[in-house]
């Protein structure tokens, strides 16, 4: 297939064991912008099985620019290549695939020890297992049952497992293992990759024949098609990539440093002054401003985060009702830097509203960008009130949650209005202080946003089984004072004694009582109507 402009685009395929050679003599680069190697374990099992029973594993992309130059990493996996060829073509595509089958199949015996980085060695060699003939990451036994699959296509390194074969095992059982390795290393020095050479044209026109002729879109990462657009050559050139890692590092404070890139690169989209979804991620990178416009935003994502850890407590990511309430608040901060202090307390309300009325699970793609305009508006004291209301529309709440669940947005705003009344009630501790008292795991965190963990109580929740049925029941551990535990900030009218955990059912209708008479008073403020339960599980209480 033959493209204006001078690029020329043919297909074509290799032995594997061909192109780990040209990757090795340097006529295969992995270009600076490539994002890092991201794939897990799994991953790469998968990848060698796949192989193994002569699966296809997809194409790869390669491409040899005839002006362009954004230099290459030397370094593929935990070897550091000695690279100077001056013809090469650079990986477009299949870099994942590529940094998996070279690490595992070079041998880190026939490398300069100089060039190897044992730190993560380890992390990229794969075993076969002779005798479950199963491919794994970490051979703890050191067997010779289980060889590196390096060894299969290293024929020295295979006599030498053969011969350890030989004399630790029969000679029926250590032939069966030898014909197991032979058979897996015929499939592995056979094997032939389907690849695309596209010759000359710019990063954007092999940016749009990938999108065009791969179909599985594993690779082509909306961030990964921003970073090949955007990146600037020179040590102070500008990597998408790197700058997503620097603000997700500045994040970690907020317990936020988990945040994915994709509701990174929408705040980005965003703040283009058009709601996300009404923007084409490849416009981005066209844009002349687009460094600016990422840094920017990364600046005001971190205040949008601080607001929301600070002033609503959403001491963690998981709490986060929203994604869309993150994208809003980073968009308040681009049209309102100085951040007021009464548009900040109506920001705030702004927050609760959207999460107790499930705002952004009600309302359609058309009113979610009619509610980004008002709240514009507001952003840019247009208007006093950022909540945008469809033809009168009446918010009301959910149903109380029966359990906590994370996937639930009714539950978070439970969690989080539990937590602002730890706040609201209690002096003694501080925002970030929460992070002691409450916990976040899976295996805990349904029971500790009922009763947070002072310093005078401890408690677990235990499993019982009651007519086949899973519920939960209490053991407490009263320490030896428990003065100091602030009841009423945890919806508690009375000490917890024995007395009162043997009539543990009164405990737990008075506290329902309690949370559900003083959250119906602040949402009613809200101006929503708030949505009693009769029915409640025992787990929560």
């Amino acid at each position: 297939m033959d493209l204006p402009n001078k690029i020329n685009v043919r297909p074509d395929k290799d032995r594997l064991i061909n192109l780990l050679g040209d990757i090795n003599k340097g006529k295969l680069v992995v270009p600076k912008f490539q994002r890092d190697y991201v794939w897990s374990v799994k991953q790469r099992i998968e990848l060698f099985d796949s192989i193994s029973k002569g699966f296809p594993i997809g194409s790869l992309l390669f491409w040899n620019p005839e002006n362009d130059d954004f230099g290459f990493n030397n370094k593929i996996g935990p070897y550091q290549l000695k690279l100077s060829n001056k013809k090469y073509s650079y990986i477009i595509d299949g870099y994942q695939r590529i940094t998996t089958l070279f690490s595992a199949l070079t041998n880190p015996n026939s490398v300069d020890k100089e060039s190897i980085d044992n730190t993560i060695l380890d992390d990229y060699i794969i075993y076969y297992n002779l005798e479950d003939q199963e491919f794994f990451n970490s051979n703890k036994s050191n067997s010779s049952i289980n060889i590196p699959i390096y060894a299969l296509v290293d024929t020295f390194e295979f006599l030498t497992y053969s011969k350890k074969l030989q004399e630790e095992y029969g000679e029926e059982k250590s032939n069966l293992f030898i014909n197991r390795a032979k058979s897996l290393a015929t499939s592995l020095l056979d094997y032939e990759i389907a690849f695309v050479n596209i010759n000359g044209g710019l990063i954007q026109d092999a940016v749009e024949i990938f999108s065009r002729i791969n179909s599985r879109g594993s690779d082509m990462s909306p961030m990964w098609m921003i970073s090949a657009l955007t990146y600037e050559e020179g040590s102070d050139g500008f990597k998408f990539s790197d700058e997503i890692d620097n603000l997700k590092l500045s994040l970690e404070e907020f317990n936020f440093g988990e945040l994915k890139t994709e509701i990174i690169l929408q705040c980005i989209e965003s703040s283009t002054g058009k709601i996300y979804f009404d923007v084409k991620t490849e416009s981005l990178a066209k844009r002349s401003d687009f460094k600016e416009l990422c840094l920017s935003t990364f600046n005001n994502i971190f205040k949008a985060v601080e607001f929301l850890y600070n002033k609503v407590n959403v001491v963690n990511l998981s709490l986060l009702p929203y994604n869309l309430q993150l994208i809003f608040i980073t968009e308040f901060f681009r049209l309102n830097k100085d951040g007021n202090s009464l548009k900040i307390d109506e920001l705030e309300r702004w927050f609760w509203q959207t999460t107790y009325s499930s705002y952004f699970s009600i309302y359609s793609l058309s009113k979610q960008r009619k509610a980004f305009k008002k709240f514009q508006d507001f952003a840019k004291e247009q208007t006093e009130k950022p909540l945008y209301i469809a033809n009168n529309d009446e918010f009301v709440t959910a149903d109380f949650p029966n359990r906590i669940f994370y996937g639930s947005v009714r539950s978070k705003a439970l969690a989080l209005f539990l937590i602002k009344n730890v706040i609201d009630s209690t002096s003694e501790f501080g925002n970030k202080d929460l992070e002691d008292f409450y916990s976040f795991n899976a295996n805990d965190k349904d029971f500790r946003l009922m009763f947070p963990k002072f310093k005078e109580l401890d408690y677990k929740p235990r499993m019982v089984s009651l007519n086949n049925r899973r519920k939960y029941d209490y053991s407490f551990i009263l320490k030896e004072s428990t003065v100091n535990f602030n009841y009423e900030a945890n919806f508690i009218e009375y000490p917890i004694d024995q007395k009162s955990l043997e009539n543990i059912d009164d405990l737990k209708d008075s506290r329902y009582n309690l949370i559900s008479d003083s959250e119906s008073k602040f949402v009613k403020d809200l101006g929503i109507t708030y949505k009693f339960s009769d029915k409640y599980d025992i787990m929560p209480f």
